[in-house]
């Protein structure tokens, strides 16, 4: 008896893991698609994309994640129109819907 609840505790925990995992691989690409979106809106060459995605994928993970990206994101854009807060956070949930497509991955 003891051993089926062995295995359903590991199950679980496998689960766990495996949306722990999920949760990072789609956070991750959301963060290279929003930033790869702000280059484009500023028309920046392959170059300066691939230094912007490597600057946002520099920001620490934490609970300030998303405050942090959208601020820097901001700063990228200052003195652009897309740079509102509603155009930031509109594509950053578009981002993050495109990321899940990616992904195949609907993380509760």
């Amino acid at each position: 008896m003891s051993g089926i609840f062995h295995e359903r505790e590991q199950s679980y925990e496998a689960k766990f893991a495996h949306d722990e995992a999920l949760r990072f691989r789609i956070r991750a690409r959301r963060d290279k698609l929003f930033a790869r979106w702000a280059a484009a809106a500023l028309g920046l060459s392959d170059e300066q994309t691939e230094a912007a995605v490597r600057d946002v994928l520099a920001i620490k993970d934490g609970p300030d994640h998303d405050q942090a990206l959208k601020g820097h994101v901001r700063q990228m854009l200052q003195d652009h129109p897309q740079g509102s807060e509603t155009s930031l956070s509109l594509a950053m949930e578009l981002c993050l819907k495109e990321a899940r497509a990616q992904l195949g991955g609907a993380v509760p």
